[in-house]
């Protein structure tokens, strides 16, 4: 009896996280440290989500997530390596 081949686990492209280089990373990492020493609302653009706005509550180094508050009782954890972009609101 010959065993059958188990099919390749190949990415497609869209599953492909966008690789950041060192420069754009730590602008990134300025803007977040920013926002949440001031209480700054910001647009962050992560990986595979929409646009998520509101409010940097904390920057958790040992988890390697964004805290961040939309509205009053919603609090998102966003990994860092997820985030593509920080934009501000520009009220």
């Amino acid at each position: 009896m010959t065993a059958v081949p188990k099919p390749s686990k190949s990415k497609k492209i869209n599953d492909i996280r966008p690789k950041l280089d060192d420069f754009t990373q730590a602008e990134i990492a300025e803007k977040l440290r920013e926002a949440c020493d001031n209480k700054k609302t910001v647009i962050l653009f992560a990986w595979r989500q929409e646009p998520i706005k509101g409010e940097v509550m904390e920057l958790d180094g040992q988890t390697q997530c964004i805290h961040i508050r939309k509205g009053y009782d919603n609090t998102m954890k966003i990994p860092f390596k997820d985030i593509l972009k920080v934009d501000d609101p520009g009220d």
